[in-house]
């Protein structure tokens, strides 16, 4: 006999709210879980919104509700939401809008302690229906995945069940629900896709549901192994990511992705954008390709670093002295002594006064150790120091004359020799 619930989801104690529309589909999931309610050793609510999109039809579904908790004597918590006006005001189709609006609820409900798990009643039909319609938009492999069984806090036992089958148990038990009327209206896509394709594509292929909803496993797992991969690929720093060019291109924009998500661009990400921050491989090092929310993507020698700058901040200026001092949020420590690594070694009489720490700035010179003095941008090049590092790299300067560059190399302007009197070391953690 097929299981008809995906008991893994469960575990002995919790309390699991069901998301309870009244439809055919909420109302098998309460049962079964009634059902497995002492076994399992679990506390059974519900959660009821109204959308206010049917009228007097979504209060007749409300009441509906509270009288089949109040009979089956199940804790309700109902809510009532604008999704029109909403949906309007953010600019989204109002599946979108209704959807985002009950999740909240969800969310918060969790959040407040109502329920250790929501229960949806999406099944074997719905992740057919969503199959279809995330590879009409264009999806990749996350997309053909359909409906996980489980998200967070968000439980869908009832995955596994066809239409048919949820319609045979309602029958065999007798249970009451009710009828959503825009259910009929073919205007939402996924009324579309439910009423007028997928008769049209059972007819061809009778086992389209569950073979697709096979290939949807194998695609959820194959896309879960893709994603580890490609996490792998990111090297954080300092709350930026680096990504190798070398990188596959398959995993090179999934990490794109990931690193664009992780640095606040959860939604607003277009392909466009991986595209463009895949054209990198063929741009100088020193390119720079600008996203939303303020994220820089750079091409520095054989690699992009991810960067999110939301503030400009003052450069820091500090005196320099001979002491510990902490600058950028690193230690500077400035001492008497002989060279010990990884110390760098200077002569303190030929820092002049008025010398301070800081960063770079426009037209800073260097000359380096052994001679010959140029721009600091041309020194960094040269040195293939990443564009992403040299913001934060300290310096020791007066004027646009630097010394040290701290934790790289001192200038031959302060290198120690025969007349000098006093040695200082410097080092950077």
């Amino acid at each position: 006999m097929k299981k008809l619930i995906d008991y893994s989801l469960l575990t002995s104690g919790e309390t699991i709210a069901v998301a309870l529309s009244g439809g055919k589909d909420s109302v098998c999931l309460l049962h079964l879980l009634l059902c497995a309610k002492n076994q399992y050793n679990l506390t059974i609510k519900a959660v009821h919104v109204d959308h206010s999109i049917r009228g007097l039809e979504s209060e007749r579904d409300a009441n509906f509700v509270k009288e089949l908790c109040k009979k089956l004597n199940v804790p309700l918590k109902t809510f009532k939401v604008d999704a029109i006006g909403f949906s309007e005001q953010n600019h989204l189709s109002l599946e979108q809008g209704a959807r985002l609006l009950r999740y909240q609820i969800f969310e918060q409900l969790l959040n407040e302690g109502y329920a250790d798990k929501i229960a949806t009643a999406h099944h074997k039909n719905d992740c057919f229906e969503t199959l279809l319609f995330n590879i009409f938009r264009g999806s990749g492999l996350l997309g053909a995945s359909g409906i996980k069984n489980i998200s967070g806090k968000i439980i869908r036992p009832i995955l596994s069940l066809s239409r048919e089958e949820i319609d045979d148990y309602i029958e065999e038990n007798k249970l009451p629900f009710v009828v959503d009327s825009t259910n009929f209206d073919s205007a939402f896509t996924r009324n579309f896709i439910r009423n007028e394709l997928t008769p049209k594509i059972l007819e061809r292929f009778p086992d389209a549901v569950e073979s697709t909803f096979r290939f949807s496993k194998i695609a959820g797992e194959e896309d879960e192994f893709l994603a580890e991969l490609s996490k792998a690929c990111l090297e954080e720093k300092d709350g930026d990511y680096r990504l190798k060019l070398s990188t596959p291109p398959v995993l090179f924009k999934r990490a794109t992705i990931f690193a664009l998500k992780n640095l606040g661009l959860e939604k607003d990400y277009e392909y466009q954008h991986v595209l463009s921050v895949l054209s990198l491989k063929d741009s100088q090092s020193g390119a720079v390709i600008t996203l939303p929310k303020n994220i820089t993507a750079t091409r520095e020698y054989d690699s992009v670093i991810f960067s999110c700058k939301t503030v400009e901040t003052v450069a820091e200026e500090i005196d320099f002295e001979c002491k510990t001092v902490t600058f950028n949020n690193k230690t500077i420590t400035i001492t008497d002594g002989d060279l010990d690594k990884p110390y760098l070694l200077f002569d303190k009489d030929k820092i002049p006064s008025g010398a301070v720490i800081r960063t770079r700035r426009d037209g800073d010179v260097f000359t380096k150790f052994g001679g010959g003095t140029k721009k600091l941008k041309e020194y960094f090049i040269d040195k293939k120091i990443p564009l992403s590092e040299r913001d934060k790299i300290p310096l020791v300067a007066k004027g646009n004359v630097v010394y040290l560059i701290v934790g790289i190399e001192i200038s031959d302007l302060v290198r120690v020799d025969d007349k000098t009197k006093i040695k200082l070391k410097i080092k950077i953690v």
